[in-house]
């Protein structure tokens, strides 16, 4: 490719602080919290005008604002050892006073429990307390601004330039936490990063990268649609066709419903059964009708809503921009599609309508940094152990191998994965921070504790002046014991000298 010279400026500088925050999702937010409770001035940036990424703007889609169990043997909040705690649990114990629902263990306060459900209704409660949050702590935001580059002192991350209506502009700062998803503070650092390779879908089925977009559908009769469904008749012939069109498993009995209209619609060209765009020479598949799931979700809280999704898109670089602009633009038609293909044929959606669009794509993976130590499926599995924990993991896929074989194992999270080889200044939290596979760290509960470790160990660095690579795991590890973490039992924390 041709490229231009852009002349060298000077950059006005807005602020500086000691730790500022690239991202304003799950771990970005938590971080940024956690920074400044812990003393530290904290800027946290995001691109857009709401923060809480998946569980706010994004409106979840899938999952849960709290995991389901993973196994028979486990509980609610099996993804964090032996339970939650901390700002994650803080901020549950508010979701659910403020209305919140799709978290069983919480549900005493009277919030609807269901999960994909509410998520639609549920994200501007979620958004709206991670900024009341953040304002109770000191931290600052600047929103609807993109983190552009790092500022960099030879291999050292001193702050970042951003970009937003006044042009461009210069936060200076002790530490930078890329909260990023994508590790996109990292990357433009020159710090080494693990790209996703096509292997890991042996790993985990969501990898590699994973991808999809939320959408919320309004007016429409469910009682009407579930009186054609109780007496729906489908033919032999209709039933032959859905078997070789559908995926197998337990989605076909859903299809089954509309079988008939989507064999027309596919018959008379009305509707595209499979969709795909060719990007770098390569076909990538939109998926199946309509998305991943058969029907949308409908909302027992929200009457006449229904929420849906398109997800499980790989083959994508959640890294490359280009990528993004040509997925967006083909999932944003491919929903229109699928709505106004319901409209027009399925009994109890001809008054539907498409309301809402989530503003940009979920990733379940992505590039990450390569960190001090990669965390593995393999680590997660045998539940290994790490001098510097900060927490104990239960990554769902590993969690499930090891109940599985008898004992349920839930692995050390080092500190490690967070600080960026050959890079100063810098911390990775997230799906940012080093993984195999590159969905490994995308857990939301986990994220959230994660996030307050990380901004924990920003606000020590910042406070001693020194790069995060330099400061005393232990004395981090004791802070983090008194904001309530697990780390081992009395033994275990007596081998890490802490008690």
């Amino acid at each position: 490719m041709s490229s231009v010279t852009e002349p060298e400026k000077k950059v006005p500088v807005i602020d500086d602080v000691d730790v500022a925050v690239a991202g304003g999702g799950v771990a970005g937010t938590f971080a940024a919290i956690a920074a400044a409770r812990n003393g530290a001035s904290t800027l946290l940036i995001e691109r857009f005008a709401s923060i809480g990424g998946n569980i706010g703007p994004g409106m979840i889609v899938s999952g849960g604002m709290i995991d389901t169990p993973f196994h028979e043997k486990l509980s609610y909040e099996s993804t964090i050892y032996p339970r939650l705690y901390g700002i994650a649990r803080e901020f549950l114990l508010r979701y659910v006073d403020l209305g919140g629902g799709s978290i069983p263990p919480f549900r005493d306060k009277g919030a609807q429990v269901s999960r994909e459900q509410n998520y639609a209704r549920d994200s501007n409660i979620a958004s709206y307390l991670a900024a009341q949050m953040l304002e109770e702590s000191g931290a600052q935001l600047l929103v609807s601004t993109q983190v552009a580059d790092p500022i960099l002192e030879e291999n050292c991350v001193r702050g970042l330039f951003v970009e937003n209506k006044s042009g461009r502009q210069a936060v200076k700062a002790k530490v930078v936490i890329d909260a990023t998803g994508e590790a996109d503070v990292a990357r433009r650092a020159g710090a080494p990063i693990l790209y996703p390779k096509d292997c890991y879908q042996e790993i985990d089925e969501h990898a590699p990268t994973g991808m999809g977009l939320g959408y919320l559908v309004g007016g429409v009769n469910w009682e009407k649609y579930d009186a054609y469904r109780e007496r729906a008749e489908i033919s032999a012939e209709d039933l032959e066709w859905g078997r070789e069109v559908f995926p197998e498993g337990y989605w076909y009995e859903e299809y089954r419903p509309i079988i008939p209209f989507v064999r027309k619609g596919v018959e008379t060209g009305e509707y595209k059964l499979r969709e795909s765009i060719t990007l770098d020479g390569r076909s990538i598949d939109l998926g199946n009708i309509p998305g991943y799931g058969p029907m949308p979700f409908r909302c027992p809280s929200m009457p006449g809503f229904a929420l849906g999704r398109i997800m499980l898109v790989r083959g994508m670089d959640a890294g490359n921009g280009l990528h993004i602009s040509a997925l967006e633009i083909a999932f944003r038609r491919r929903i229109f599609e699928i709505t106004h293909f319901w409209k027009n044929y399925v009994p109890g959606f001809e008054d539907s309508f498409l309301l809402y669009i989530a503003p940009y794509l979920g990733s379940r993976g992505g590039p990450c940094i390569e960190g001090e130590y990669t965390l593995t499926m393999d680590d997660c599995r045998a539940g290994r152990r790490f001098d510097d924990v900060l927490y104990l993991y239960g990554e769902n896929r590993a969690l499930r191998h090891s109940c599985s074989e008898g004992e349920c194992k839930w692995v050390d999270m080092p500190y490690r994965v967070m600080l960026p080889k050959k890079i100063d200044g810098l911390l990775a939290v997230g799906r940012s921070a080093s993984g195999i596979p590159d969905t490994l760290l995308r857990h939301r509960m986990a994220a959230k504790v994660m996030g307050q470790a990380v901004g924990t160990a920003a606000a020590l660095a910042a406070k001693q002046d020194i790069s995060p690579k330099k400061i005393d795991v232990t004395e981090l590890q004791g802070i983090l014991l008194d904001a309530g973490y697990y780390l081992g039992d009395r033994w275990r924390l007596k081998e890490l000298g802490l008690v």
